[in-house]
């Protein structure tokens, strides 16, 4: 949660002591969901250069609670599962069986989505212990995916940043222009 202090002109006092009660709570209402919206938008552009998106649910999954005069809280949040360890980074365990952990090295240098269950491939037991999922292609075989029990998930979602970045530059801004 970011706590923003506002420092107001003169003239600004001025006109807030003017205003009723009321008008004063649905500016600040109307300010905190327009600055939720702009941390929503950002957060989507953020998206799209540390995700490979081949599906738009997870950037339609990004949604905002408006603000209301009793609650004065705005919040952009997502129900998608796999967001909170991407937000933080960690270990992601295996509940059953092993993890299929993909071949390359970056995900933008793969051209189409490898299915598991394509013809022709077999699991391969290591040497050192482990198992690789791969297939025969003409005379080579091809690692697909290797096994593992855990695979350590970097941060990268990054939406508390972008979002308290945003409210401290966006919502004095948007509250004075709201007053006006």
């Amino acid at each position: 949660m970011a706590v923003i202090k506002l420092d107001l002109s003169a003239s600004d006092t001025d006109r807030l002591m003017t205003l009723c009660e009321k008008d004063v709570l649905f500016i600040a209402a109307k300010s905190l969901t327009q600055t939720a919206q702009e941390a929503q938008k950002q957060i989507k552009q953020h998206l799209h250069s540390v995700f490979v998106l081949r599906k738009p649910n997870f950037e339609k999954s990004i949604k905002v609670r408006p603000a209301t005069k009793q609650t004065l809280q705005a919040s952009v949040y997502t129900m998608a599962g796999f967001a909170s360890l991407q937000q933080t980074g960690g270990r992601r365990v295996a509940k059953a069986g092993q993890l299929a952990v993909p071949q390359y090295d970056d995900l933008r240098n793969l051209k189409a989505v490898r299915k598991t269950n394509q013809p022709g491939s077999f699991i391969i037991n290591l040497k050192s212990g482990g198992m690789v999922i791969a297939r025969r292609q003409n005379k080579n075989i091809e690692i697909l995916y290797h096994l593992k029990n855990y695979t350590l998930v970097p941060k990268r979602l990054e939406m508390l940043e972008i979002g308290t970045s945003v409210a401290k530059t966006e919502f004095p801004r948007l509250f004075s222009q709201n007053l006006q």
